[in-house]
């Protein structure tokens, strides 16, 4: 089912953006507090160290990932699943970097921004991975995000800034929807038993030939 004058704008595709409706929510949440209450820690970090921890927390969190990815399955079932869920509604390049944008920003105002000052860091951390969760056969990831969660809090706070967090959370979601893209871009190798010898004249041929009498 279309609407008519939205183009390919379907119901089922508009379903599917649901899946980053809280993260989005959680930013407008984040936003309208920190419009009232800023964010005071009492680091200072310049430009240099906040893009220095900005790239810790991506090599950290990114190797971290690929070595769950190799060695525990629930991570590894986890992972998999959030990938079919977002190659659901094949996003292009343009659409993965605002996405991953969005969400980056918005988790971060509200678990950095909001929640790190008023439950701590452990708090935010617990918050953060119990937000993202993958089912029972899934804890690994859940577990991982709660380790991203600590990573990203010691970082706001080291820093006194949310944008060594934010660039590392933009850069590690961007690298999950372009790994999408390049696994749904894959060329599907066709086993060798499904292909039928063709005739010359571009007709199937019967792989065995009677022998004449």
């Amino acid at each position: 089912m279309r609407f008519r004058g939205y183009g390919h704008l379907t119901i089922d595709k508009m379903r599917r953006y649901l899946l980053f409706a809280p993260s989005l929510l959680f930013g407008v949440i984040g936003a309208i507090w920190l419009g009232f209450r800023p964010l005071e820690l009492e680091a200072e970090a310049g430009p240099f160290t906040i893009l220095a921890v900005a790239f810790l927390l991506i090599a950290g969190l990114l190797g971290g990932a690929y070595l769950l990815e190799k060695t525990l399955p629930s991570f590894r079932y986890a992972s998999r699943m959030l990938e079919r869920a977002v190659a659901r509604f094949r996003p292009s390049l343009p659409l993965s970097v605002g996405l991953a944008a969005a969400t980056a920003v918005s988790e971060e105002l509200f678990f950095r921004g909001v929640l790190l000052s008023l439950i701590g860091v452990w708090g935010q951390a617990l918050a953060f991975g119990l937000l993202h969760p993958a089912t029972r056969r899934g804890w690994g990831y859940t577990a991982f995000t709660f380790v991203a969660g600590l990573a990203f809090g010691y970082a706001t706070v080291a820093t006194g800034s949310l944008w060594a967090a934010i660039l590392a959370h933009f850069i590690i979601n961007l690298q999950g929807f372009l790994e999408v893209q390049r696994r749904r871009q894959r060329p599907r190798v066709v086993p060798l038993s499904s292909h039928r010898e063709r005739s010359p004249g571009g007709t199937d041929a019967p792989e065995t030939q009677s022998k004449k009498a």
